[in-house]
């Protein structure tokens, strides 16, 4: 996994974190929250990965 793949990763991740904030509807919030999450969990793994692979 490359740096580039893990900062397009965290990338991802802050763009949803900031939908979730502008976010009209609770239910919006909460999925643009999930998605962050799962995105800041890939671009983790790929991070350990790469330093432990």
């Amino acid at each position: 996994m490359s740096d580039q793949n893990i900062g397009r990763y965290r990338a991802i991740a802050d763009e949803c974190y900031a939908r979730a904030k502008h976010a009209r509807y609770v239910l919006d919030k909460e999925a643009w929250l999930k998605l962050a999450a799962e995105w800041t969990a890939l671009a983790e793994g790929a991070a350990w990965r790469r330093s432990n692979g």
